[in-house]
């Protein structure tokens, strides 16, 4: 189920605090580590790990591709 932007955005902020190009697997490691929702990791595991992000709004151009985003 897709979630709110407001869900992603503090682990895309912070994994690109930590790494100047992030993928999926990163996401997901901050997802994993602070026990987030289904939906945040369900919208996150949906990218494909070739795709390399620089910004949150490369990021959210993705999940928004993908229909991960709600409202």
């Amino acid at each position: 189920m897709p979630a709110p932007w407001s869900a992603y955005e503090p682990v895309v902020e912070h994994t690109l605090s930590l790494v100047p190009e992030a993928r999926r697997s990163d996401f997901l490691d901050i997802c994993w580590a602070n026990d987030l929702g289904d939906d945040v990791i369900d919208g996150f595991d949906s990218i494909d790990e070739r795709v390399v992000m620089k910004t949150a709004d490369d990021v959210k151009k993705q999940l928004e591709a993908l229909g991960q985003l709600s409202g």
